[in-house]
């Protein structure tokens, strides 16, 4: 069977790996809404116009503010009814309208693509030796036109792979820039594998996402647990008043430190435990 190439063979490692990131087009969005909105904001002026007009009239006409039956059935009795075509023509426009802001609203709300993902699946759509090496003439991904990986897409770029785990700070430090130390001083000690893709072999390593945050949070509760064993045992040899009020003091605010750091705990959270 012929190996999948281009498009094809990308979409299989975004949705085998989880590195669904595609770009949000926010901007592209927010212009089709400001035409929607100008759209809608010339349709009320024509409309408040054909309302003042036959408010003049001295007739059925007059009577159109207050009484919706006249006003909806008045191109059927040629009453003129261009005043009621208008209304039916925005409330289709608002329907549109509505539509593509509730669209814009769900996608905004799809997290961020973080830049270590968004680099590793540029790599491995440029390096053989990682399983892609991935030729693409289209503009889309492409150099020498606009890629939508390129870093001035960066802020645009949503991830559709829900990651397991908590997203505090000091999870994004060991899962980030950590574990990416420790991957490059890995790949220091092991030798490359030369990229096989009919073997499926190339020197993409996996991490199992789960071994990677059950340390982490073997780590965040040893952090946790030694905060406070700590503080005692140096209150235990510490004789002086003053210097035991200065340790108090400063792993109370370890304590606090700690809890922002490792916990997505709200403020009042932190001040609670923190006066226990």
């Amino acid at each position: 069977m012929t190996e999948a190439t281009g498009y094809q063979k990308l979409a299989g490692f975004m949705a085998n790996e989880q590195y669904e990131i595609f770009r949000k087009f926010r901007s592209s969005a927010c212009r089709d809404l400001l035409y929607f909105q100008a759209e809608l904001a010339e349709l009320e002026e024509e409309l408040a116009a054909l309302a003042d007009r036959d408010r003049k009239f001295h007739g059925e006409q007059e009577l159109y503010d207050g009484n919706w039956h006249l006003l909806s059935t008045s191109k059927i009795r040629d009453c003129g009814g261009d005043q009621w075509e208008k209304a039916l023509q925005i409330r289709e426009k608002l329907k549109e309208y509505y539509d593509c802001v509730s669209r814009y609203s769900a996608i905004t709300n799809i997290p961020q693509a973080r830049r270590r993902d968004v680099s590793m699946l540029k790599e491995w759509i440029s390096r053989p030796d990682l399983g892609g090496g991935l030729l693409f003439s289209g503009g889309d991904l492409n150099p020498p036109g606009r890629p939508v990986y390129q870093n001035e897409h960066s802020d645009d770029l949503m991830t559709l792979s829900r990651r397991a785990g908590e997203n505090d700070p000091f999870t994004r430090l060991l899962s980030g820039p950590v574990f990416h130390g420790f991957d490059r001083l890995w790949r220091l000690f092991k030798s490359p594998t030369q990229s096989d893709p009919e073997k499926g072999t190339s020197n993409l390593l996996h991490y199992a996402d789960s071994h990677v945050l059950g340390v982490i949070d073997v780590l965040g509760t040893i952090l946790a647990s030694m905060t406070p064993l700590v503080s005692i045992i140096a209150l235990y040899f510490v004789q002086s008043l003053g210097f035991r009020l200065a340790i108090v003091c400063s792993f109370t605010l370890l304590f606090s430190v700690s809890l922002a750091l490792v916990t997505r705990a709200r403020r009042i959270e932190v001040f609670a435990c923190t006066a226990a």
